[in-house]
């Protein structure tokens, strides 16, 4: 256990180790602190660029949700989830190598850099690109901010500038890719459908055309209606017959009038059943097979057509988001030139530098006058260990 004597004695050692060795510490103090600022002197300003981008928030409207949470499905959903847009989207842009890689040629960073001589140069320039970029998410204000520093002020503005540019680029292609496949489906199933419905009333009016019906229920009624009247004006004319074939006997002239009447009368009626009346030019032995065609492509028309009323308002709105999709990022602020430097931080260089020098000098002197007082006895136990 160190007693308080023992603490006492080992600061008043080190104090008297440090005051016999004060020139040497002093020395070599002030020559980490001279060496640190020549040097510092001679490292190279560089300037930090930034520019601050405002994300907006990219969604469908409540029309197309609606649509797509009432009926087309999750497939539907997760294609339009991708019009969303946020920060993590743009970073991942950002932090691409197509993106880095694009900054490397447009500003030949790889001469910048002095790596034309490197084994891999766009490796190497990628590496030392990423060393001089952050992307910042400013979680208080909301903002996403690009720095970029380099050597160059001007070099500094016109790279983060461009970073802009290559994120708006890749976005739009991005984000209208994922609008423009979900406009192109909705556009082919609206095609397929809007063909389907030609075909079918191309078929309804071929019918119409075949059987002279155009309109079978209105027919079907005025022609029942048709066939009732018929029906009643042969009774009449079968009454008015009898009654003056009892009166005046077959040979007389009205009796043969009515008896014409009433075969009129019946030759009407059995035109009709057979087809061959305007108002319903079909056989009544047919009449069920060509009502049966006319409900089956009625049943298509109004089905097709309910379905072109659902997807027509879908086409127009995935039209209207991949157009929004094409949406660049809010520039807020474009970098500029900057004039004031970034690093070095030469004060700090040479405080730190200078600290560092005198804790090394007061490590050395102490580790060494340990060592002069302690060396004797340790070179006694070494040897007295080989011996044994």
């Amino acid at each position: 256990m160190i007693t308080n004597s023992k603490v006492s004695e080992i600061v008043w050692s080190v104090a008297r180790t440090t005051l016999a060795r004060r020139w040497f510490v002093l020395g070599v103090t002030g020559f980490a602190g001279v060496a640190a600022v020549i040097i510092s002197l001679f490292l190279p300003n560089w300037y930090m660029a930034e520019t601050r981008l405002l994300i907006p928030g990219q969604s469908s409207s409540g029309l197309l949700s609606s649509v797509i949470s009432g009926g087309i499905g999750s497939s539907a959903s997760s294609l339009l989830g991708g019009l969303v847009s946020d920060y993590q989207q743009q970073l991942a842009i950002l932090d691409s190598r197509s993106v880095k890689q694009s900054v490397v040629e447009e500003f030949d960073l790889i001469e910048v850099y002095d790596l034309a001589e490197s084994e891999a140069p766009m490796e190497y320039a990628i590496a030392e690109l990423e060393g001089n970029i952050e992307f910042v998410v400013d979680n208080e204000y909301n903002y996403l901010a690009v720095q970029v520093h380099d050597k160059e002020p001007q070099r500094a503005a016109d790279m983060a500038n461009f970073f802009v540019s290559r994120l708006n680029e890749v976005g739009i292609d991005l984000s209208t890719e994922t609008a423009r496949a979900f406009r192109l489906t909705v556009e082919n199933r609206y095609q397929e459908t809007e063909d389907s419905l030609t075909a079918v009333l191309s078929a309804r009016r071929a019918l119409q055309q075949e059987t002279g019906v155009l309109d079978l229920p209105a027919q079907g009624a005025a022609f029942m209606e048709g066939l009732t009247e018929w029906r009643s004006q042969i009774f009449v004319e079968e009454i008015k017959f009898e009654s003056l074939l009892s009166l005046y006997g077959p040979n007389h002239s009205q009796t043969r009038a009515a008896r014409h009447a009433v075969e009129r009368a019946k030759e009407s009626y059995d035109r009709a059943l057979e087809g061959q009346e305007r108002l319903m030019p079909v056989p009544q032995d047919s009449l069920p097979d060509v009502a049966l065609k006319f409900a089956e492509l009625e049943k298509e028309v109004l089905i097709l057509g309910t379905l072109l009323e659902f997807a027509r308002p879908v086409l127009e709105e995935a039209q209207l988001a991949e157009d929004r999709a094409a949406k660049p990022v809010q520039v807020l602020d474009r970098a500029i030139v900057p004039t004031v430097k970034a690093r070095p931080w030469r004060a700090a260089i040479c405080v730190v530098s200078t600290l560092s020098g005198f804790l090394l000098s007061l490590l050395y002197v102490l580790v060494s006058a340990w060592w002069k007082r302690n060396y004797a006895l340790i070179a006694s136990k070494l040897s007295s260990a080989r011996t044994v």
